[in-house]
């Protein structure tokens, strides 16, 4: 039984080819699979063992703060549940919550599944949900910034949790079941200084338990006491690899069975391991270019353009992801702004019309020397060392700028460490920012949370520290359901003022990509990133006929 969502909207940010901040679950519609498996018949037999490889430790075993929520989700959601899973055609799956209402624009009403119980033997218990969405949706939590207009979670009846909105806002209950799992408020509350940690690991409802953790990886075993369908594999294997050379040779020799592609150029190498299929679908992710305007020289927006035009946006496709990703003409895709927009081919026609900031090396010289940094400046880039992508572009701005005077100092960082900063809102200057992802639905999903003053803090998106007054009029018009004429006119001025002031130079958006290995598939015929996030990829995971 599902149910259709009428307004579809949402934020996920995902950094590096979404493996790094998830805020929010997205649907993906539509996807491709490829390899040399044929046409595999499943079996519905149980699987002893399968084994996951991840590109970085998780750095919190709780999804509410851990810095890195796809990494740590990816098994999390099979041991502490969400509420519900949004589907890859865009409706709900009930997972813990049984009914979802919406009485008012302000209201949701969750009606909980009954003789549910924890791992630990314990009933959950409304006060159980309501305290696992106020820990979700409130800081310090790293998905705060996800759900937006967040007012209250409070027990309603037996099985019944209330959340109350700030306002009618069209994306809050999409945002609430992709950032909310549900845990033991008791053992939370009673760990409240290391929850999260190998010594406090959440209690949960899900299939899974954890049988052992450490920094290399994760053990789970399925439970025997699970309240719905038990999954196929009975003991999931979490495995550190952070490097993607590694996890291939990992693949060939049966060591894993499964990998997101952190470089999505490598997809045919994995297709060439035999038996390995490799599920692409479509994203949402937005790359972009992010400068902060309080920090000279960035605060110049001749700057900002200067560097726009040194972008070589069409050679990163190429180079980072062998042509596996489409040149973003705005800062969202034409796809979350078509239904606003009144057709996708107003929203492209609109897109065509903003400013130009194509590579322009000229325009580039130009803009710098109206600035009041004309002989150049010097700076440095921090790329993440797992994501290939943010390298060529630090390596190429360095190149493309080095004849203006600009001198760039490319600088490796960890995965863990970027986001920790990204999180804590420290990253500053000129920063390559890889893998937000968006509703394919709505404007609102990303657009409206890295611009304004609201958005600008710990848990914000806003890392350009960017606003004007016609933003902050236009803003609260994008985040509130309404009419789409005036919504669609509101995202227009977000999306001109991000044009004209260059705060973000948007790049591409490239396909999400994961690589399961011989004698396995889905059931579902596709691995979209959502499912990735909530834990369908399990769910769904099945043996096929050797």
């Amino acid at each position: 039984m599902t149910q259709r969502r009428t307004r579809p909207t949402t934020l996920r940010a995902a950094i590096g080819t979404v493996l790094l901040l998830s805020l929010s679950a997205t649907a993906c519609a539509g996807s491709d699979s490829e390899g040399d498996t044929g046409a595999a018949k499943l079996t519905d037999n149980d699987i002893p063992s399968f084994t996951i490889a991840l590109p970085s430790p998780p750095p919190s075993y709780d999804r509410a703060t851990s810095t890195q929520p796809i990494v740590t989700g990816s098994f999390m959601s099979l041991v502490t549940e969400p509420l519900e899973r949004v589907t890859a055609n865009g409706s709900f799956t009930p997972a813990l919550a049984e009914k979802v209402t919406q009485p008012d624009p302000t209201t949701i009403v969750y009606k909980l599944r009954s003789g549910v119980r924890f791992s630990d033997g314990r009933s959950l218990t409304a006060e159980d949900v309501a305290w696992s969405i106020t820990h979700t949706a409130t800081p310090p939590a790293q998905t705060s910034a996800s759900v937006s207009g967040f007012k209250s979670a409070a027990v309603t009846g037996p099985l019944e949790v209330t959340v109350k909105l700030a306002g009618p806002l069209p994306k809050s209950r999409v945002d609430i079941a992709g950032a909310t799992l549900v845990q033991e408020k008791k053992f939370a509350t009673a760990h409240a200084k290391n929850l999260g940690t190998p010594d406090a690991i959440p209690v949960g409802t899900g299939p899974y338990e954890i049988a052992s953790a450490s920094a290399s990886g994760v053990t789970l075993q399925r439970r025997g006491t699970y309240w719905g369908e038990k999954p196929k594999v009975k003991t999931l294997n979490v495995k550190v690899i952070t490097d993607d050379n590694s996890a291939q040779l990992a693949m060939r020799s049966g060591e894993v069975n499964l990998r997101q592609l952190t470089n999505v150029k490598s997809a045919a190498q994995w297709r060439s391991i035999p038996g390995t299929k490799v599920y692409a679908s479509p994203s949402g992710v937005v790359n972009f270019l992010a400068m902060d305007v309080t920090k000279a020289p960035f605060d110049d927006v001749h700057v900002r353009r200067a560097i726009s035009h040194a972008t070589d946006t069409p050679g990163l496709v190429k180079a980072a992801w062998a042509g596996q990703a489409a040149v973003l003409k705005g800062f969202v895709p034409v796809e979350n702004l078509a239904r606003v927009a009144g057709g996708k081919q107003n929203a492209q026609k609109f897109l065509d019309s903003l400013p130009d900031h194509a590579l322009d090396l000229e325009k580039a010289k130009a803009e710098l020397a109206q600035s009041g940094h004309p002989k150049g400046f010097s700076t440095t880039v921090e790329y993440v060392d797992a994501l290939p992508a943010s390298k060529v572009l630090a390596l190429s701005l360095q190149q493309n700028l080095k004849p203006l005077g600009i001198s760039i100092t490319p600088k490796s960082v960890t995965l863990n460490a970027w986001s920790a900063k990204f999180y804590q809102h420290k990253l500053t200057g000129l920063v390559p920012a890889f893998g937000f992802t968006t509703s394919a639905q709505d404007p609102s999903s990303l657009l409206s949370l890295v611009v304004g003053k609201e958005n600008i803090g710990p848990q914000k998106l806003n890392i350009a520290n960017f606003t004007t007054p016609e933003i902050e009029k236009a803003l609260p018009v994008v985040t509130t359901a309404g009419a789409d004429a005036k919504r669609w006119a509101a995202t227009q001025t977000l999306l001109s003022q991000i044009a004209d002031q260059a705060p973000y130079v948007p790049l591409a958006s490239e396909k999400s990509m994961v690589a399961i290995g011989k004698g396995f598939a889905s059931a579902s015929g596709t691995i979209v990133l959502d499912d990735l996030f909530n834990g369908n990829w399990a769910l769904n995971l099945r043996a096929t006929q050797q």
